[in-house]
């Protein structure tokens, strides 16, 4: 493409993703970009496997982003037998139809194009267990399921996870001649099922560890017959299944599947040449295309590394090996982001791009990059809350995107202009009152927004110094605020007078949380700080009287980050960081929640010896259990000692004494050496303002961590809601 003279501003944004927007097409079908929505498990479906219209309403509004195509979660070509959950979509029977015509009705009214996943999920194929039936494997295995590493969660999780697992111990059985033919069947019916249906294309699962993935894998496959020992064997049954759905749906409707290039911490499992040589059988059986994953046992750190990865663009080798050996499309995913997608596929590694959380995070992405403007793309910040519901059979949640699995009552909602206009104040500019503004402003009120400090964020700005992709939700906001009219009031002192003064039709209060001053023995002492003096010294915030006793030198860098402004952007301060911080070198974090790991980590990926002391048997239990997996794994693999189970009983000159829990008056008491101790307990709600407005006459609403303590989550959630109702009539 050619421009003549100079590019405006809207072109060079355009040609930022050119490669990534452009056009491409699996098989016959043509598609718009290169942009897929990952199929993911969602279970918004009711426990009977029927679409209906909260299922549509998620699908339409990934259409309306824009993505060139949309894979479906797996729908269980069985249902209810080798379904992984009631919630599953089933497409079984001609039972299913109307409502699967429902769902591409509505994706193809929005302009989208939409695939189903195709799944028998053998070995985790949760629903035969809940209902007594035998899972079916190429083999019964003679090993037991270990974990990866250790557990790290709490008794009630564990509770749920058994129940969603059917609460019983699965009987298994090796798969007959006569239940492969079935199983062929199975998904043969449901590709012709698929395609009368109105779907523009099938992907069949064979990763993941579900029936294909099993035969192809040589730790799960130790059949002796034409089904098992080479490799060739081990992938008959997705070949032959592949021959069997292309005779019948025709060599114009796209069939592929997805596979995995590894099984991570799997002995004798998947290897990428294997894969490779699966990827080429599979083209040979007429696939149109490759969609290419990895897996590991789901229990633990594993699960972070497949099938959802952790490392950024971490199957992308495994896309650019199988891209070189097929001349079909691939299909790579994995933590990619739109950038890193654009070079991708510049340089020829893949012909795809599936995003997964993403989507779900923000599903106008693709519409939003088409349009020139990357910057209000809501940042997915993988936290995990959405891939943890599938563990307790829970519908999927967006910790940033309260619209997520709530399409049906909120989009439209959203997008609607208040029924009256208000002149809305609010109070605090941390992640609630921002989210809160910016949903109040979109719906056209006016908007004000009073922050005591000299900077937005609140608590989320120190957040975003210890882990990156809070500082994209915290730019995402601040900027998203500012575009849609918020009018921002930074360093103002608010009271009852300055609210009265500003004659709001609307007061919310997100003032966040306040903090109970310490009550440990010793931590009045200069090498101990709280939440504020930490935030004082990491985030340059001098608005903040902190108890932080530093030498000159320490005093004198300090002054001179504030004055420079390197305090005002997390990414460099996060820099700088590596090479001073001013704090001793052995360093005890007091409570091991959320903020206590985020900070070991942070703290230890700084040359730290850190030990966190948490007074339950679990830590980080606040994180999406997913997350807490790969935290505390990195946590054990970076030294940091992690004691739970155990109370601080005081703090001194160079040591911290701590005793167990549950211990007697008199116990022996262990001992850390500490140059600096940190304390991130103390959180509690914060009515103050509330109670001074309620007493004067002014009904507030009140959101975020002034109600007691929710996370961003939370934060989001409670002000995205406070901003929709507001000038509804029914909520007025």
């Amino acid at each position: 493409m050619s421009y003549p003279g100079p590019l405006s501003g809207l072109q060079r944004k355009e040609l930022m993703f050119k490669h990534l927007l452009s056009p491409f097409q699996i098989g016959q079908l043509a598609l718009p970009n290169r942009l897929v929505v990952a199929p993911m498990g969602v279970e918004i479906a009711e426990a009977d496997g029927q679409v209906r219209e909260p299922v549509v309403a998620y699908y339409a509004e990934r259409a309306r982003g824009g993505a060139g195509l949309i894979i479906t979660e797996n729908t269980s070509v069985g249902y209810p037998r080798g379904a992984n959950s009631a919630h599953e979509l089933g497409v079984s029977d001609d039972l299913f139809l109307s409502g699967l015509s429902a769902l591409t009705d509505a994706v193809h009214a929005e302009g989208g194009r939409i695939a189903i996943q195709l799944a028998h999920h053998g070995k985790v194929a949760r629903l035969d267990t809940q209902e007594g039936r035998d899972l079916i494997m190429p083999s019964v295995p003679k090993k037991t399921f270990t974990p990866t590493g250790p557990l790290d969660l709490t008794q009630s999780e564990m509770v749920a996870m058994a129940k969603a697992g059917g609460g019983g111990r699965p009987t298994i059985r090796e798969a007959t001649q006569d239940d492969i033919d079935e199983i062929i069947e199975m998904f043969v019916s449901a590709a012709d099922r698929a395609k009368r249906a109105g779907f523009d294309g099938a992907e069949l699962h064979a990763a993941h560890g579900y029936i294909f993935s099993e035969f192809l894998s040589p730790a799960w496959n130790k059949r002796t017959d034409c089904y098992g020992g080479v490799h060739e064997n081990r992938a008959r049954l997705l070949c032959e299944t592949l021959r069997a759905c292309r005779s019948v749906v025709g060599d114009d409707f796209p069939l592929w599947c997805r596979i995995d290039a590894e099984e991570f911490g799997e002995p004798g499992g998947i290897v990428l040449d294997q894969a490779v040589e699966t990827a080429r059988l599979a083209e040979a059986a007429g696939a149109d295309a490759i969609h290419v994953s990895a897996y590991a046992p789901p229990l633990g750190a594993g699960f972070t590394q497949g099938p959802i990865v952790h490392e950024a663009g971490g199957y992308l080798g495994f896309a650019e090996a199988i891209k070189s050996a097929v001349s079909i499309p691939v299909i790579a995913v994995g933590r990619i982001s739109p950038q890193k997608a654009e070079d991708v596929i510049r340089g020829g590694q893949a012909d795809f791009i599936a995003m997964g959380r993403p989507m779900l995070a923000d599903p106008g992405l693709p519409g939003k990059l088409r349009a020139g403007r990357p910057e209000s793309v809501r940042p997915c910040i993988y936290c995990y809350t959405c891939v943890a519901q599938p563990f307790f059979d829970r519908r999927v949640r967006c910790a940033v995107n309260p619209v997520t699995a709530h399409e049906s009552e909120l989009a439209d909602r959203l997008r609607q202009p208040a029924q009256e206009k208000k002149r809305v104040l609010v109070v605090g500019g941390g992640p609630s009152g921002l989210e809160a503004a910016r949903v109040a402003a979109l719906r056209g009120h006016e908007v004000h927004l009073m922050e005591e400090g000299a900077q937005l964020g609140g608590s989320l700005r120190l957040a975003a110094l210890v882990y990156e992709p809070n500082e994209r939700l915290l730019e995402w906001l601040i900027q998203e605020a500012s575009s849609h009219g918020v009018q921002i009031h930074l360093g103002v002192k608010t009271g009852v007078r300055e609210i009265k003064a500003m004659n709001p039709d609307v007061v919310i209060v997100a003032t966040g949380a306040s903090r109970r001053p310490a009550t440990l023995s010793g931590s009045e002492q200069a090498h101990v700080l709280d939440g504020e003096s930490l935030r004082a010294m990491l985030g340059g915030d001098g608005s903040s009287a902190a108890p932080i006793s530093l030498g000159i030198p320490s005093r004198l860098l300090l002054g001179l980050g504030r004055r420079l402004g390197f305090f005002r952007s997390p990414s460099l301060l996060r820099r700088l960081s590596r090479y001073y911080m001013p704090m001793g070198r052995r360093v005890v974090v007091v409570g091991g929640g959320l903020v206590g790991v985020e900070l070991a980590e942070f703290l230890a990926g700084r040359g730290r010896d850190v030990t966190i002391i948490e007074k339950g048997p679990v830590a980080a239990t606040e994180m999406a259990h997913p997350r807490r997996w790969r935290v505390l794994h990195d946590l054990r693999e970076m030294g940091v000692t992690l004691l739970t189970d155990s109370c601080v009983e005081s703090i001194e000159k160079d040591h911290v004494l701590f005793r167990p829990s549950e211990s007697e008056e008199g116990a022996e008491m262990g001992r850390v050496e500490a140059d600096s101790v940190i304390l991130t307990l103390g959180l509690t709600s914060n009515p103050e303002l509330a109670d001074q407005l309620r007493t004067d006459g002014i009904e507030p609403v009140c959101i975020g961590d002034q109600n007691g303590v929710g996370y961003i989550e939370g934060a989001i959630s409670q002000g995205f809601q406070a901003g929709l109702e507001i000038g509804d009539r029914a909520n007025s």
